[in-house]
């Protein structure tokens, strides 16, 4: 091979060696584990080496996952790596033909599965003429995915966990919560009522019953129980 030869195959030799991954941190993942994370992106022997998978990520295309905007690779040495996962906002799912159909703010459906995402409710009593993957669900009224999006933004930030959020006649919203659901009514005053149901949750949680909160306002404060068997 001669002197330049050796030279080259041995800084060859040296790059596969240290460029070699031996630790992966993986940031802003909740949908998948980071060990998934990593599996998913370390796939064959070529992306077990760091630079051409910083290289890989950085000028070419990455394959699409559910859930997931884009993953973000770089270097924190030669043998480590940080991914950095940019989640998509998925506000709820459907139930369809004993499918779960995962949606983000836009109502575009994400993904399909037989899976229960932890932290994501279960959105009921939307009428829908057409729900295709990666398209738009077809409802009557899009300004519905607002008011999703405003109610699954609110309750968790008042860190409450419905098992399920219905629309009913007039969107009108109920949440449930095991054996007890909390009619919130079509009016306005929605973050006035989710914060005083934050307050009153711990005496509630557990119990079987209807908590009326349509006529709920900063200023009447209206609410009754009425408990179920």
């Amino acid at each position: 091979l001669g002197q330049a030869g050796n030279i080259l195959l041995l800084a060859g030799v040296l790059a596969v060696t240290l460029f070699r991954i031996r630790d992966v941190e993986v940031t802003g993942n909740s949908f998948y584990s980071a060990q998934e994370i990593e599996d998913r992106v370390i796939t064959d022997k070529y992306s077990q080496n760091s630079l051409y998978l910083y290289l890989k990520y950085k000028y070419f295309g990455q394959e699409e996952l559910p859930f997931i905007d884009k993953l973000e690779i770089s270097l924190k040495s030669p043998g480590k790596v940080r991914i950095r996962v940019y989640e998509k906002s998925i506000i709820g799912y459907v139930t369809y033909m004993g499918s779960n159909f995962y949606f983000d703010r836009d109502g575009v459906v994400v993904e399909s599965s037989a899976d229960v995402k932890e932290g994501i409710p279960c959105i009921s009593g939307l009428k829908f003429t057409a729900l295709t993957l990666y398209q738009k669900l077809a409802v009557e009224d899009d300004a519905i995915f607002q008011r999703i999006l405003n109610i699954t933004q609110l309750v968790k930030k008042y860190e409450l966990s419905p098992d399920r959020i219905e629309f009913g006649e007039n969107l009108a919203l109920t949440l449930y919560f095991g054996e007890m659901r909390v009619a919130l009514g079509t009016g306005g005053s929605l973050e006035d009522k989710i914060g005083r149901l934050h307050e009153l949750f711990p005496d509630l949680e557990g119990r079987a019953g209807i908590l009326w909160m349509e006529n709920y306002t900063s200023d009447s404060k209206f609410i009754s129980f009425e408990k179920t068997e």
